[in-house]
């Protein structure tokens, strides 16, 4: 059976833990660009790749709890990836878990169980 799993990554990065309610982080993690921001006291990650013409959130900013792209002015949900308004594509968003031996970022992928065991 074909079953959707996630693997975990350790994010090595002393600023992330104490990041600031609003701020935006660009850290590459396992080869992929990942925009951290925290909204409401949460710690989120989106693929830091804006779906409009491909520019970095990173360089933004948070509006009203939404990560706002600095080219187009568009704005996403950290949570949920949503475009505001529907204005465009949504942004790739990541699983985060902050634990007492640092924070760690989920990445999905798509396996093939026989078993009880994972192929691959």
């Amino acid at each position: 059976m074909i079953v959707d799993r996630i693997r975990w990554h350790a994010v090595a990065d002393d600023r992330l833990p104490g990041l600031a309610e609003g701020a935006l982080l660009h850290l590459r993690v396992h080869g992929r660009d990942i925009c951290f921001v925290r909204s409401q006291g949460v710690l989120h990650a989106l693929a830091d790749r804006c779906p409009h013409q491909g520019k970095r959130l990173s360089g933004g900013w948070c509006d009203e709890g939404y990560v706002v792209c600095p080219w187009h002015r568009f704005h996403f949900d950290p949570a949920s990836g949503r475009a505001r308004h529907g204005v465009c594509a949504n942004v790739e968003v990541f699983p985060v878990e902050e634990r007492t031996d640092g924070p760690f970022i989920g990445f999905p992928y798509t396996t093939f169980r026989v078993l009880g065991m994972d192929l691959w």
